[in-house]
């Protein structure tokens, strides 16, 4: 497991903000699902017997239960770069947990009838419990496919009888980055997971994520220990974790945000300075050829676009050095 997925599982472990998802994801922010209401469940899925040895680790998923009724299996899975064969891959993970409820029924009815192993023991009243897995999407390229089984098949064309027959597969994946219906409306969220994702939706916009900051400040100078550290993970900013104590419950993010901010600026006007001596190098570097002769398109295209200082001045001396312009083409390479 990556970094981001033992932080993702450690803070989703968490029955409030594992219910808060949910009841944003499934019911459009209503209470529906009760934190108390959650049961953690196994994440380790046992080797199915007719499969090849491999053992799949859930990020998290809990058994929703309702007056001591099981209701709904509920998984999560976190994913940084589209996975174009997650239809079949969720569809495994989910086949497993299936089949492991089929294996504990057969073991209870065995059990309670004092039936032979190795005899059919589920019966046409038994009822297994749905199973619902939400992918977290944490990249920035919109995932627009695959989004269900048939996204990944190739039909023969013109035969639609094959495409009916085939069942297809949807999956549920959420963009975390993305607001509104896009992606994760956080308006929908109740608890710290509503700034959490809202920092990931404002992280590319420094200006605005700093407004965003300063508007829940109260939220961010009181984070629980393991928002801090799943937030850092899926920013990829570990400086957001200055002066963490994991033995206490809450972290002050503001001070961390604020120099980490403070560093995105400094960083930013040093590009702009580079960028500035960089045009001014091209610049000059495109005057001396001029002299020699009419510059061809893909040439002034090349120069101008450098923005590595060392290439420029080896481009200027490869300028003075030469007669023509095509003799400067030449010995640049371009």
């Amino acid at each position: 497991m990556g970094k981001n997925d033992v932080a993702l599982g450690a803070y989703f472990s968490d029955p409030q903000i594992f219910a808060d998802l949910f009841n944003a994801w499934m019911y459009g922010g209503k209470q529906v699902i009760d934190p108390g209401s959650l049961m953690t469940e196994d994440s380790v899925q046992p080797r199915p017997e007719y499969a090849r040895p491999y053992k799949h680790v859930r990020d998290v998923v809990k058994m929703y239960q309702k007056d001591g009724v099981q209701l709904v299996l509920l998984g999560i899975e976190n994913q940084e770069q589209i996975d174009y064969s997650a239809p079949v891959r969720i569809m495994q993970f989910d086949g497993a947990d299936y089949q492991n409820q089929v294996r504990r029924t057969e073991e209870e009815n065995r059990k309670r009838l004092e039936l032979k192993t190795g005899l059919p023991a589920f019966f046409r009243e038994d009822r297994i419990v749905p199973v619902i897995t939400l992918i977290l999407y944490f990249g920035e390229e919109e995932w627009d496919r695959p989004v269900r089984l048939h996204d990944m098949l190739a039909f023969p064309k013109g035969d639609t009888r094959i495409k009916m027959l085939v069942p297809d597969y949807p999956i549920h994946v959420i963009s975390v980055r993305r607001n509104g219906s896009a992606g994760m409306d956080i308006s929908l969220l109740h608890t710290e997971l509503r700034q959490v994702f809202g920092f990931l939706q404002y992280q590319e916009d420094k200006e605005g994520l700093k407004r965003y900051v300063e508007e829940n400040r109260a939220v961010f100078s009181h984070l629980s220990s393991n928002a801090a550290l799943f937030l850092a993970a899926s920013a990829h900013e570990t400086r957001l974790l200055k002066g963490l104590n994991r033995k206490e419950e809450h972290y002050d993010m503001c001070r961390a945000l604020d120099e980490w901010y403070a560093d995105g600026v400094s960083e930013g006007e040093k590009i702009g300075e580079r960028n500035g001596i960089c045009k001014g190098v091209s610049s000059a570097l495109l005057r001396i050829l001029e002299k020699k002769g009419s510059v061809p398109e893909k040439c002034l295209t090349y120069i101008s676009s450098q923005k590595n200082m060392d290439r420029l001045n080896q481009l200027l001396d490869l300028a003075v050095a030469s007669e023509t312009v095509a003799e400067f083409e030449k010995k640049a390479g371009i």
